[in-house]
Formats: structure tokens, sequence, C-alpha cells
């Protein structure tokens, strides 16, 4: 990809994340290639790459919007984040050193910092951060790469799914730190339990089965008006 491709798909994935732009937003090939100055060949580019990252619905003969994703795929999805940040947590286990602690720790004061401050988009920066920031420093650069754009599917998925995330963040934030400590003192299997109850205590909190059921409001009006 070209870097300005690679710019339009840093940018859009980033905004998804933010809960800046919304699942089912159009993204008009015209509108995105006058934003960033670029042809309609550049943003398809970026588009498919999103496309192929599940953040962006590609439907032949429909213009491009930001996904929904299914409650099936929103199950797979957090079975395959669940998947990769046990492996990157076993492997980080094995090689921790105390600069390794030192950047989780700092990452934890941030996010701290963040929810004293009332800053909303950045609390969710920061905590789907820390997981990223786990596989980064297990050395796995392509693991980190495929955490780092499940994190903005999930951010739909959590936008989409009604998830009650401002209940918990306190002690998700806690619980990060707590992660820190098991892994500094070699308490490896308990770590990784943690994580389990951790990452299930977001995923329990989505209406998946309730929201598989979708209200469409101009069905219900065509019917009920009479």
């Amino acid at each position: 990809m070209s870097s300005k491709t690679d710019e339009i798909v840093s940018s859009i994935r980033n905004a998804v994340a933010a809960h800046r732009l919304l699942p089912g937003v159009q993204l008009r090939e015209v509108a995105l290639g006058k934003l960033y100055g670029v042809s309609r060949t550049v943003v398809r580019q970026a588009l498919q790459t999103l496309a192929r990252e599940g953040l962006v619905d590609l439907t032949p003969g429909r213009i491009a919007s930001v996904a929904k994703p299914t409650p099936e795929e929103a199950r797979d999805t957090f079975d395959l984040r669940w998947a990769i940040e046990r492996h990157a947590t076993e492997t980080l286990a094995q090689k921790l050193t105390r600069k390794d602690v030192t950047a989780l720790r700092a990452h934890v004061k941030l996010e701290r910092a963040a929810r004293a401050a009332r800053n909303a988009e950045e609390v969710r920066r920061l905590g789907a951060g820390f997981h990223v920031l786990v596989a980064q420093l297990a050395g796995n650069a392509l693991l980190a790469r495929t955490l780092e754009q499940l994190v903005a599917r999930i951010a739909l998925i959590l936008l989409l799914y009604r998830h009650e995330y401002d209940e918990h963040v306190e002690c998700l934030q806690d619980e990060h730190a707590e992660f820190i400590d098991l892994l500094e003192s070699g308490a490896a299997a308990k770590a990784l339990q943690l994580l389990q109850r951790h990452l299930q205590t977001v995923e329990v909190s989505l209406n998946v089965e309730k929201m598989a059921v979708v209200d469409d409001p101009q069905l219900r009006r065509a019917l009920l008006s009479g």
C-alpha cells in the first residue's frame, strides 16, 4: 500500500476505535478523496483493506459503510481475541523484563489519569491499548497488529450491542494493575485466569442475544400507523 493509503486506513481505524465513526455510517469515495487529497483509486484501496479487517462493508452495488458485525461475528471476534491475548501473555511471561513492567505500569497510570479527567475517548483508547502493548512487549509484531485491528472491530461491537463499559472501567483498570503484579511475581497461570475473566467481563456485558432481532423503525411505522 502507498503511504497515503496507509494514512487513510489508520485514520478510519482510529476513528472507529474511538467511537467517532459509528456502525452503518457511509464512507463515500468522492468525499474521502477530497478530504485526503487523493484519487478514488487510493480511497478504494484503503476501503478494501478495512473491509478485510472487518471494519467496512463493501457490498457490491452499495456505498461503502462502517461495518455492523452480526452477533455470530461478535462471538467469533471475542474468541479470536482470547486466543491471541492468551498466546501473547504466555510469551511475555517467559521473557518479562523490568523495563516491560515499567512500561505496563506507566500505561495503567495514563488510564487512571484519563478516567479521573473524565476523558471517555482516552479511557477507551488506553484501555484497549494496554492489551496491544502486552502483545507488542511479547515481541510478535504480527500478533500485535492483528490485535490492534481486532480492537477497532470490538469498538463497533460495543456500540452495536449497548456495552455497559462505563460501569466496569474502574474494575478493568484495577485488573490491568493486578495482571502486571501477577506477571511480575511469576504467576503466569493466575495472570491468564485473570485475563480470561477480564475479557469475559466485557463480553458478558453485551446484549448480543437481545440484539440478534433488530427493530426496524420503518416497518414498525408502516404496520402500526393505522
